[in-house]
């Protein structure tokens, strides 16, 4: 009797500590996938915008081509034991140099019973800058 109390209570605190480790990576992903996703946004560069002003300034579709960039993430990560549930993109500002993305991911536990699905939120934001893409334009 004692070995199957401790057998089941092993397996229990096994799967709480695999939880968490999936908690934490949720929350690593949604970093990095709202970083990944602000960076394409600030790459997409107004190129009319620097010809007339010679500043480099995001584009209008710079939003669209991040959400884009996250609904691909979210459809190929759905296997596996930290297998994300969902990745939203909850918002996406373009400010007339910077944009902001956030994020949402949700992960479904080991154990759906005992604790509820994991939902982290990232919020990270890039610059758009002159670089070699643009030539002897900045």
């Amino acid at each position: 009797m004692f070995t199957v109390i401790f057998a089941i209570a092993v397996v229990v605190l096994t799967a709480l500590i695999v939880d968490g480790g999936v908690a934490m990576n949720a929350r690593e992903r949604a970093a990095d996938i709202a970083e990944q996703a602000a960076r394409a946004a600030a790459g997409d560069i107004d190129v009319a915008a620097l010809r007339s002003t010679g500043t480099a300034t995001i584009g209008p579709g710079a939003c669209i081509l991040a959400g884009q960039l996250v609904q691909q993430y979210a459809a190929g990560a759905g296997a596996g034991v930290d297998a994300v549930t969902s990745a939203a993109m909850d918002g996406c500002t373009v400010g007339a140099d910077t944009a902001t993305v956030q994020v949402t991911i949700t992960t479904r536990p080991l154990i759906p019973g005992v604790l509820g699905d994991f939902t982290e939120t990232a919020q990270e934001s890039a610059t758009a800058q002159c670089g070699i893409n643009q030539g002897a334009l900045c």
